[in-house]
């Protein structure tokens, strides 16, 4: 009796033994697939048995993304939901297999609105740096699309200009020259079937460079004179801003003279002490 005893845990070992070692099987064929919402990794091969643990490890920017499931007798396919464009490398295991390599997703079409990004709100049209329009066309997972963009921009004075820029480094970008009007400047973009929101700048006018003595104008080389300047205009003959800080100069005596100037309706009046050939210059707190 205690003999028969002895025997039955050694005979619960060897089972167990045998049962927590895998089966061998003759290695699947691997096929992956890329879905518009997924991946997918299909084991098959006549041999898999029914049951059998199968993982997929994906390696992207963030970590690693592990998706786990059984077999099936003969066929398993495990379904990624991993959406990113680019190459990922993969790894698949099954019993004692091993498949490894990279999968490569394309961007999806550029879906609407397509978000503009315009540098500076408001810009003087004798800025040497124009404003840039900045733009991310995405498809409706967030990848990057790589189509062209079409950029679209109409002038204050009606000129339209288009011009075709391509995505590098993840980005479409271009400098909007301003013209010499001042104005509302509307920016549009188009890649695919996306259309962009349309994005605006205010152009204004440059610093004052030109003037004329209106009516009123006294002094003419008196001290303690006054004039009354119009016309008060940048270098492209757009009107100035109200109230632009700026100041007149010339020479009195031998000396160098500035007298304050703020515009108001195109037109500005000054106490100035004799000079005959004043000269606008813009103030440098005035510079926006």
């Amino acid at each position: 009796m205690r003999r028969a005893l002895l025997g039955v845990p050694a005979l619960l070992v060897v089972l167990a033994a045998c049962a927590g070692t895998p089966r061998p099987f003759a290695r699947p064929s691997l096929t992956v697939s890329v879905q518009p919402d997924d991946l997918r990794f299909t084991l098959a091969g006549p041999d898999l048995p029914a049951g059998e643990p199968v993982e997929a490890s994906l390696f992207g920017p963030a970590g690693e993304t592990v998706t786990r499931a059984r077999t099936q007798a003969g066929q398993v396919t495990l379904r990624v939901p991993f959406v990113r464009a680019g190459v990922t490398p993969f790894e698949v295991r099954v019993g004692p297999h091993r498949f490894a390599g990279q999968v490569r997703r394309e961007p999806g079409e550029p879906v609407s609105p397509l978000t503009l990004k315009v540098g500076g709100r408001a810009v003087r049209v004798t800025q040497p740096r124009p404003p840039a329009l900045v733009l991310h066309p995405t498809d409706r997972h967030g990848n990057v699309t790589r189509l062209p963009v079409t950029v679209r921009m109409e002038r204050p004075d009606g000129v339209t200009r288009r011009r075709v820029v391509p995505v590098e480094h993840l980005t479409a970008w271009v400098f909007l020259p301003p013209g010499r009007v001042t104005g509302l400047m509307s920016v549009t973009a188009v890649t695919g079937g996306a259309a962009g929101e349309s994005g605006e700048v205010d152009l204004l006018p440059g610093p004052l460079s030109q003037l004329r003595p209106g009516a009123g104008t006294q002094g003419g080389g008196q001290q303690g004179g006054s004039a009354r300047w119009s016309e008060l205009r940048d270098r492209f003959g757009n009107r100035v801003v109200e109230n632009e800080a700026a100041v007149l100069t010339g020479q009195e005596d031998g000396w160098n003279v500035q007298v304050p100037l703020t515009p108001v309706a195109g037109e500005a009046a000054v106490g100035w002490p004799g000079a005959d050939r004043p000269e606008a210059e813009e103030l440098p707190s005035a510079e926006r």
